[in-house]
């Protein structure tokens, strides 16, 4: 996957991700400037870009959390800390 196509997808989901943390249900307590690495519920190629990313970025003195696309939208996001 290219670098483009993995950014461009990764904003779609960052936004549905932002929505999600707005409507602040289910939403764990995070650090103030936390970034998120998003997987998609359907996007395996996807997933696998972000996978190697988020292996480049979690030892950066920045948290990172992994942001889980919900199967439906009566679920919630996963959000799982990675480096704090």
């Amino acid at each position: 996957m290219s670098k483009k196509a993995q950014t461009a997808k990764n904003f779609k989901l960052t936004y549905k991700l932002v929505k999600y943390l707005l409507r602040g249900k289910n939403v764990p307590k995070l650090p103030k400037d936390i970034s998120f690495v998003p997987f998609s519920n359907n996007d395996e190629k996807l997933n696998k870009a972000n996978y190697e990313l988020l292996k480049n970025i979690k030892n950066d003195e920045i948290p990172v959390a992994k942001a889980e696309e919900p199967k439906s939208s009566k679920n919630s996001w996963i959000i799982t800390p990675v480096n704090f």
